[in-house]
């Protein structure tokens, strides 16, 4: 058996947000989309700081620009606050798709969402695959109690779609 040729090859590079990514992120079949959405950060230091949410608390516009709710307390929403980019990473079309985002605060609040309220733009969504391997999954959960999880994620969607 030939050995596997193991060279370099960039990145596929696109303005928009890849199609899988914005199918997966409109907000619709919560209970069939158990792929993690990896997101990242840099802390103060200047250490990476990396934070795990699910379709049900990120939801991508028509814009293209993407909402997402996380903790007010969380080192992510501190990391976002004082530099405001981010990636957040996923696995589609055989490889990793990270996508290089501006966040920003918004100032929607919800009563029956208690989060932080963030939209980001893109600055470019970047395709990473080897010419050896296929990327076959990322990381991914089984909810423990699905009938417990969907209408909270409803509500979450319901309002990332509201905010302003």
């Amino acid at each position: 058996m030939k050995e596997a040729a193991h060279t370099y090859v960039p990145p596929r590079i696109e303005a928009a947000p890849p199609p899988p990514v914005a199918r997966y992120l409109d907000g619709t079949n919560l209970l069939q989309k158990t792929q993690a959405l990896r997101l990242s950060t840099v802390d103060p230091a200047g250490w990476p700081h990396a934070a795990l949410l699910s379709a049900g608390e990120m939801l991508i516009l028509p814009s293209g620009r993407l909402r997402f709710a996380i903790f007010p307390d969380s080192t992510m929403t501190a990391n976002l606050m004082r530099d405001g980019r981010l990636t957040v990473s996923l696995a589609f079309d055989e490889g990793i798709w990270e996508m290089r985002l501006r966040a920003r605060r918004l100032a929607h609040t919800s009563a029956d969402v208690p989060l932080t309220f963030f939209e980001a733009e893109l600055e470019s969504a970047r395709l990473h695959r080897a010419p050896y391997a296929t990327v076959t999954s990322g990381i991914t959960f089984a909810l423990r109690q699905p009938d417990a999880v969907l209408p909270r994620w409803r509500r979450q969607i319901a309002a990332l779609r509201a905010a302003t």
